[in-house]
């Protein structure tokens, strides 16, 4: 059998060197879509993980503002209006000078510290999971509610 080219003088490709290249363009294109379906899912996360340092922050102003010692057991819901999340606000007692940096130790008229642990919980989890923590230290006041100076 003669084999004849269509164009004169142009070499045509084989089949095994066309399969070959369709081969290699499947397996680029899978690589291509894995990395697209792995950077969806990193915003995702990202986004979520934003999203919950938002809610804790908010919690943490909410606790910070109000006044009185350790008076805060959660987070208004005129405030923190988010119905799948709640926050518990833990006050682990009176900040030692081990546990302040030492550029701060020995300032005069320092007022003490109380160790604040907000925690963001999840609902709509089966086991309520804790999705976030923020510790603060929030300054003591006296029991006559004196601001300081």
């Amino acid at each position: 059998m003669i084999r004849r080219n269509p164009i004169p003088g142009v070499k045509s490709f084989t089949l095994i060197e066309v399969i070959i290249a369709i081969g290699i363009l499947a397996i680029s294109l899978a690589s291509l879509f894995q990395i697209i379906a792995s950077s969806r899912a990193r915003i995702a996360k990202a986004e979520e993980s934003w999203h919950n340092m938002h809610m804790l922050t908010q919690a943490a102003e909410y606790v910070l503002l109000h006044s009185g010692n350790s008076g805060v057991d959660g987070v208004d819901r005129e405030f923190f209006p988010y119905q799948d999340y709640q926050i518990n606000v833990i006050y682990e007692g009176e900040v030692t000078d081990e546990q302040i940096a030492d550029d701060f130790r020995s300032i005069d008229g320092q007022l003490p510290l109380e160790l604040c642990v907000i925690e963001l919980v999840n609902l709509k989890t089966s086991g309520k999971e804790v999705v976030g923590t923020l510790e603060l230290e929030r300054i003591i006041y006296d029991d006559e509610g004196l601001e300081p100076e």
